[in-house]
């Protein structure tokens, strides 16, 4: 019996770590703030352009996601788009986004998840949003193929997974049309 409680006082204390874990106090550093996407770039131009690269920087998904929320991006450098995602909790705290660096699976499930709110299985409600359990909940439920979390998105992929989400908001599902094969 004793050991038993050993036990669930270690699966306590681990559940308290984890959910601690990623609490950081204050702004988190943004790197390449001042960095600059094309101009007057509509919607449709947008995903022409990211469609075509080999990996999708976090400057260009952060904008895909206020374009896809929004309708827009009235922000006028990668700094502004991350403080307005982080004011939202689109992008936690505890991140340091850098514009130049290419956005992984797991930050985009992450950001996908939080902007339309879905709710995951049982480690999802219990730790609540994390970069893993939000991609293994993309992946089931079809924004994402399987794959690990920590590769880069590539332009083809990043597109599928914005028209997945927008099918989502207008409609609560994705149509089998648009699932990953």
């Amino acid at each position: 019996m004793r050991h038993m409680q050993r036990g669930w006082i270690w699966a306590v204390a681990a559940v308290l770590a984890v959910a601690a874990g990623g609490c950081r106090q204050g702004p988190a550093k943004i790197t390449g703030g001042d960095a600059a996407l094309p101009p007057g770039e509509a919607s449709a131009e947008f995903l022409d352009r990211v469609e075509r690269q080999g990996s999708v920087s976090q400057n260009d998904a952060m904008r895909g996601l206020l374009l896809l929320l929004d309708g827009q991006d009235k922000a006028q450098s990668f700094r502004q788009r991350a403080q307005t995602l982080t004011g939202r909790g689109i992008v936690p705290t505890n991140w340091e986004p850098d514009a130049m660096k290419p956005i992984t699976r797991d930050q985009l499930a992450y950001m996908v998840c939080t902007a339309l709110k879905i709710q995951g299985g049982v480690w999802h409600t219990l730790l609540g949003h994390n970069r893993r359990y939000c991609l293994q909940e993309l992946q089931y439920q079809g924004f994402l193929a399987p794959g690990l979390g920590n590769t880069e998105v590539s332009g083809s992929e990043f597109v599928a997974v914005m028209a997945r989400a927008d099918a989502y908001l207008q409609h609560g599902e994705i149509p089998k049309a648009l699932m990953p094969k």
